[in-house]
């Protein structure tokens, strides 16, 4: 029989004691677990041998249970205890090597000439990428395949500016730096390549097999993305755990503060059957891809839905948070729209002005939106995830639901943002640097408030769902988040599994 919160409330106080506002808030994270009952009856029983003349029960005497309880033979085997041994990652060195930081200062002066070398610079990183293709290494430019015959094959390099559609056939309006043209794609005579074209959206660079047809008309054979290679899946020598999370959201009314604190206690070793715990002692990387606070102000009348009006105390909260991580793990943290930063990608770190306690609870790594890091040769990368609006909304049979199909499409385009001027804002630089230059072992996001993983050509996807539950926007949307679902990713074995706070479930 299930023994309630409010069951052990009640025996708490028929015992003759009160209970700390903490303590009650611990018991909200356990009440749900095997062998809850015997936490009560034992606290109350330590409780009474202290003879303590203020009869409060305290969290801490309610942790000191727990350690007593890992003790006992008889349950060894039982879902809450913290840990009793040295956690096995604690004695791994940290690896940990920045490649690229979003952060780093920009070249932007803010003059019309700074976009035209942005989608310069873009055009010729994409390009570079296309030509290292067996297939396409030698393709030309536009002007060349124009000075062709009447059906002549050529292959070229170009990006799309406009993408008009019609029932049986498909133009796409494409350019480079001398010259441009129209690409018709036809229906009947490859519907696949119809398909894919219908995928391809403003500013992306495709290569280009087509027939030269009247005019600056080009009749399209074949398309393909920069896209990443097929390789051999990279490993780390250690059997060690890195936790992916995004989205916390402290400071919302949706914030889902039980599943939150138990996921502390976890990484902690205090709850968890045998299994998970071991996991926890694995646990050596926490990367956080941004949002980890609602913020102030992101949206109309978001005031409504703040538990935590004031931005500072967001960040107060979630140090405290932060600062409960073992010392041993290395905490990683980019930002993402809601908080404290530029809306612009790629975005600074979140300053100390507003963020300020996060820095002194606790030593941590804060880098730009996005970034990539190297864990122990794994190359990472980072990214909030919010043009993944943009993909899923403009791209075909892509959707909410499964945001893990969308950050494939961006490996695939090789940019993180591949239409400029969409709902995600992109600061006009000198140079792009949502270009995805190299190819990441583990691609890692979140935004979307979905937990997904996937693997495409050996990258591992990762979007890391979210900490708040519905909120009125995403109901009005009809979207139905995972929040509570935390990805841990084995690096020696580079598998992914869900473990999943809400619902006390464990690792699949």
């Amino acid at each position: 029989m299930i023994y309630s919160l409010k069951e052990a409330v009640e025996e708490i106080t028929l015992a003759g004691y009160q209970l700390e506002a903490e303590a009650f808030e611990l018991l909200k994270i356990l009440h749900h677990e095997e062998h809850f009952k015997l936490v009560i009856v034992e606290t109350i029983n330590q409780a009474r041998k202290k003879d303590l003349k203020l009869l409060i029960i305290t969290r801490d005497m309610i942790e000191t249970t727990l350690e007593k309880l890992t003790q006992e033979k008889e349950t060894t085997e039982m879902k809450i205890h913290p840990r009793t041994t040295i956690p096995f990652a604690r004695d791994i060195p940290t690896e940990i090597e920045i490649l690229q930081d979003g952060s780093e200062e920009t070249d932007s002066s803010g003059k019309i000439d700074d976009f035209n070398n942005y989608f310069k610079d873009r055009f010729q990183k994409l390009s570079k990428i296309i030509r290292e293709r067996l297939d396409f290494n030698s393709a030309k430019e536009i002007s060349y395949a124009l000075e062709k015959k009447y059906g002549e094959k050529v292959k070229i390099i170009a990006m799309v500016t406009r993408r008009r559609e019609r029932t049986e056939h498909l133009f796409l309006d494409i350019e480079d730096f001398e010259n441009t043209a129209t690409l018709m794609v036809i229906r009947e005579k490859n519907k696949e390549l119809f398909e894919m074209a219908r995928r391809i959206l403003p500013d992306q660079l495709i290569g280009i097999e087509a027939i030269h047809g009247k005019g600056d008309l080009l009749i399209a054979e074949q398309i393909v993305l920069p896209d990443v290679p097929e390789r051999k899946q990279k490993k780390a020598k250690d059997p060690i755990n890195a936790v992916l999370l995004s989205d916390i959201h402290i400071g919302s009314t949706t914030f889902c503060t039980d599943a939150f604190e138990k996921l502390i206690l976890w990484l902690n070793g205090k709850v968890g059957n045998k299994k998970q715990i071991e996991a926890a002692s694995r646990t050596k990387y926490v990367l956080i891809a941004g949002d980890l606070v609602d913020g102030v102000g992101v949206f109309p009348r978001q005031e409504k839905e703040l538990s935590i009006p004031d931005i500072y105390q967001q960040y107060k909260l979630l140090a405290q948070y932060i600062e409960q991580i073992p010392d041993y793990m290395e905490v990683v943290i980019i930002p993402g729209n809601h908080d404290a930063v530029r809306q612009a990608l790629p975005q600074p770190i979140i300053p100390k002005d507003f963020a300020e306690p996060i820095y002194e609870a606790r030593n941590i790594r804060t880098l730009g939106n996005p970034s990539e890091i190297s864990i122990h040769g794994i190359h990472i990368l980072m990214y909030h995830g919010r043009s993944l609006d943009d993909i899923i909304a403009r791209v075909p049979n892509l959707s909410m639901k499964t945001p893990d199909k969308a950050m494939e499409y961006l490996l695939k385009s090789r940019h993180l943002a591949p239409e400029y001027g969409a709902r995600t804002s992109l600061a006009p630089e000198r140079r792009d640097r949502l270009v995805i230059t190299n190819v990441p072992d583990v691609f890692q996001a979140g935004h979307i408030h979905v937990a997904q993983n996937s693997v495409y050509k050996s990258t591992i996807i990762v979007n890391c769902g979210a900490w708040q539950s519905q909120t009125e926007f995403q109901k009005r949307m009809g979207l139905d988040p995972t929040p509570g679902i935390m990805p841990i990713l084995n690096l020696q074995t580079m598998e992914v599994n869900m473990m999943n706070f809400m619902y006390n479930e464990a690792l699949s």
